[in-house]
């Protein structure tokens, strides 16, 4: 039963997350045109930046359920950031001679996501000790 209320709690979630990533990316590319993929870029430190908060209040709190962490982190966050889109668009940018922006956009998604995690991770303490 317990290897079922996961499953669920995954699949409930990345259904959430997936049509959060659908419809914040139109709406980035309405906002922005389609020159650059600023949607993907953004999904991903957002992503990066709740995922910190999230397994840093999960982390710090023992009752926290882990259905509902799967829930949050695997399913909502998984299905919302779009590290193979991040891939396939690097990729694009890199085979049509973009290589500057290619690798701007790696480097940036890398190093801006990395930092916005460390930021969820710090502000979820910061909150927790208030």
């Amino acid at each position: 039963m317990q290897q079922y209320l996961a499953i669920l709690a995954v699949a409930v979630g990345g259904a959430i997350g997936s049509v959060c990533r659908y419809l914040f990316s139109n709406w980035f590319l309405q906002m922005v045109g389609p020159g650059f993929p600023w949607g993907t870029f953004t999904i991903n430190v957002t992503g990066a930046f709740i995922i910190g908060v999230v397994l840093q209040i999960a982390a710090g709190q023992p009752d926290f359920s882990p259905y509902l962490r799967l829930f949050l982190a695997t399913g909502i966050l998984g299905g919302y950031t779009t590290f193979s889109t991040f891939a396939y668009e690097s990729y694009t940018l890199g085979s049509t001679n973009r290589i500057v922006e290619a690798l701007l956009y790696v480097a940036g998604s890398v190093v801006v996501g990395i930092a916005a995690a460390i930021l969820g991770v710090l502000s979820a303490r910061m909150l927790a000790s208030r």
